[in-house]
Parts: C-alpha cells; sequence; structure tokens
C-alpha cells in the first residue's frame, strides 16, 4: 500500500462511527481501536473549535443558550461528514461551512440571513490571511494630480474581499451587541433583505479586518480601476461608456468626484498608493 493510498484509507476511516470496523481495514492493522478514536475525538475538537473561532457570530445565533450546544456539536459533526477536509492547512477544514449552512433548509426558513453572516465572517479571515502587496508602488500613501492620471494606476491593497450579500450584515452583527431588542430580531429571524456591496479589507496599519458598504457605482469604478495595467483616467473613461448616465456628465465634474472616492479609500487603507504606467 502507497502512502497516499494508507492516507485516504485512514482519512476516510476517521469518519466511520464504527470503531471496531476501523481496526480491520488494512491501514490501521495492528492499531488499537481506543487510540483511533482518541486520535478521531481530537480531530472533532480541532475542527469544533476552529468553526467556533472563525465563525463567532454564527456560534453566538445557533448556540449561545446552554441548552443549543448540543445542537451545535452534531451540526459540526454533520459538516464534517459531509465536507471531509481536503487541506492540510486548519482554514481548509471550515472553508465550506458557509456553503454547507446554506443547504440546510430547517436553519434556512428560521435564519435566511445565516449564509450570509457565515460568509461575512470567512471572509474576515480571508483577508486576514491574504499577502502582501508585491508590485513597487512608486507614490505610496498617495493619488497623482489629475493632470497625471493617464500616467498612473492605483495600487489596490491586495488583501481584500468584495461581496454582494443579500443582507446587511454588518447591520446584522450590530443587533449582537444590543439589549433584549436586538435579541429577539435575531432569534425571530424576520430580517428584511437588503442588498448590499461590501469590501472586506486588511487594515495595513492595524493589520485588522475592517469593511466598507459600498453602492453600485463606486463598485464599478473599484472594479474597473483594479485591472491591472488600468490608469485613472481609463477607468473613468470606462465607468461612463459602462454606464450611459454618466456620459452627459462633464470630465472634471467626473474627475472630482472620483477623486475624493479615491483619496477616501486611501486614507482608510483600502487603496495604498498608485504605480506608474
Amino acid at each position: 500500500m502507497s502512502l497516499l493510498d494508507w492516507q485516504t484509507q485512514f482519512s476516510q476511516a476517521l469518519l466511520l462511527p464504527d470503531t471496531p470496523e476501523l481496526c480491520r481495514l488494512p491501514a490501521l492493522q495492528g492499531i488499537e481501536g481506543k487510540r483511533i478514536a482518541l486520535y478521531e475525538e481530537l480531530l472533532f475538537n480541532t475542527v469544533l473549535d476552529t468553526l467556533q473561532n472563525i465563525y463567532p457570530y454564527t456560534y453566538r445565533l445557533l448556540c449561545e443558550e446552554g441548552d443549543k450546544e448540543s445542537d451545535w456539536v452534531a451540526l459540526v459533526e454533520q459538516y464534517r461528514r459531509a465536507y471531509p477536509n481536503q487541506s492540510y492547512k486548519l482554514m481548509g477544514a471550515v472553508c465550506a461551512f458557509p456553503e454547507f449552512l446554506a443547504e440546510q433548509g430547517e436553519l434556512i426558513s428560521k435564519y435566511p440571513f445565516l449564509p450570509d453572516l457565515a460568509l461575512y465572517e470567512w471572509l474576515e479571515m480571508v483577508v486576514l490571511n491574504l499577502p502582501d502587496a508585491s508590485q513597487a508602488i512608486h507614490l505610496p500613501g498617495a493619488v497623482p494630480a489629475p493632470a497625471e492620471w493617464a500616467e498612473y494606476a492605483p495600487a489596490w491593497n491586495p488583501a481584500t474581499q468584495l461581496r454582494q450579500f443579500s443582507y446587511h450584515v454588518p447591520e446584522i452583527l450590530e443587533l449582537f451587541n444590543q439589549e433584549a431588542d436586538g435579541r429577539e430580531l435575531l432569534e425571530s429571524g424576520d430580517i428584511m433583505k437588503k442588498p448590499v456591496d461590501i469590501l472586506i479589507y486588511r487594515d495595513p496599519k492595524t493589520m485588522e479586518a475592517r469593511f466598507f458598504c459600498l453602492n453600485g457605482l463606486t463598485t464599478r469604478l473599484i472594479q474597473l480601476s483594479s485591472e491591472s495595467g488600468v490608469s485613472y483616467e481609463a477607468a473613468i473613461a470606462r465607468l461612463q461608456q459602462d454606464l450611459p448616465a454618466l456620459r452627459d456628465i462633464p470630465t472634471d465634474v467626473m474627475i472630482q468626484q472620483a477623486g475624493g472616492l479615491f483619496q477616501m479609500c486611501l486614507q482608510n487603507g483600502m487603496l495604498l498608493g498608485s504605480v506608474r504606467l
């Protein structure tokens, strides 16, 4: 038996519920059943703790009350068997949790916003683990004067995730910090859909995950100006081309408004500076 075959069989065996049967598998010959059971328990507890740490608000929603803890444990066991870990990284063991939650009809009927909440929490962890900027920034911490916009491109913070959510997750998170009214609203699940674009990013100064809620126009400008080799000027031109309602707006007005947006992004760490083309 090759090492790969042994690893595959062993990982599959750990998901089987019957410990005596495990000992009959070729990969586990000679290993005591109680040792296998102990190892399986350690793996499960690792996944349990990791899920609670990465999805703290999801955990609070589903089992903050003591009598729900057993339901959470059962849900984690169900997840672990539905999505066995395929990565050597611990994060890889819990990355599919939002997808898994979206498949849980009973939970979704009570908390329709649950997949969005879990996805937001996962993306915060993603941005905290993304690499730093690798390109040379010729104007660090600066947006060039409009006269030079054709010569420079924005250097966006690479530790970002931009997604559209069906529910306004930041507002939902605020409910967790409120008193009885907020908790009652969460428990009822009676939260209206409110689509929003959210840019989640790692603050280069504090190294913490932060967010900004964006409108569709801002989202599109950031997307266009994030493409490789697209200058500030070209991004504005393409934005006007994509959105006919903007074509009659004078260029200097567009530049002024876009300049304010770029400066705001720069001040808050979403934009790192500018790169000469």
